[in-house]
């Protein structure tokens, strides 16, 4: 299935109304009820999409935490066995000990900036995503009033007459 572009569908909405017919001496427009629904339908799919993105992103961000967790534990489970079978070995204990302690304290490090960095990544995405449907909704705002503006025109100038 193609991506669709909400805009793209939102512009060609106002094109097949602009583009319709007037009824008679009225400035009233014939719409094609079927165009205008499966363009909105359109629209209603093109929006469904970036939301399903919009939540694989936020459930890959989760699945990075997740593993950057099992990593971490990992990690630790390891620096610890690895002091443990240091320790066993008297004329080492104290450097053992401080090896551990590094390598508990490296990968804590290194769990909190895999962490930041997943946080950092799907904070942007969200963003990205925010300011799509901010837009997205402004300009179906501005094109409902643009509509209902023309409707209103519409009907004053026939009781003008």
């Amino acid at each position: 299935m193609e991506k669709m572009d909400v805009f793209a569908l939102v512009d060609e909405l106002q094109e097949e109304i602009e583009m319709s017919p007037t009824k008679g001496f009225s400035k009233s427009k014939l719409v094609d009820q079927k165009i205008v629904m499966e363009i909105i339908e359109d629209i209603k799919a093109a929006l469904h999409e970036e939301l399903d993105f919009a939540k694989k992103v936020a459930s890959e961000r989760d699945q990075i935490l997740k593993s950057a967790d099992i990593q971490a534990e990992e990690i630790v489970r390891r620096a610890k066995k690895e002091a443990e079978a240091m320790i066993k070995q008297e004329e080492i204990t104290q450097a053992a000990c401080e090896k551990a302690n590094k390598l508990i304290e490296n990968s804590r490090a290194k769990a909190g900036e895999i962490k930041k960095m997943a946080n950092t990544y799907a904070e942007e995405v969200l963003d990205e995503l925010e300011t799509f449907y901010r837009e997205s909704i402004d300009l179906v705002g501005e094109n409902k009033a643009r509509l209902y503006a023309k409707m209103n025109s519409e009907q004053k100038a026939p009781s003008e007459n």
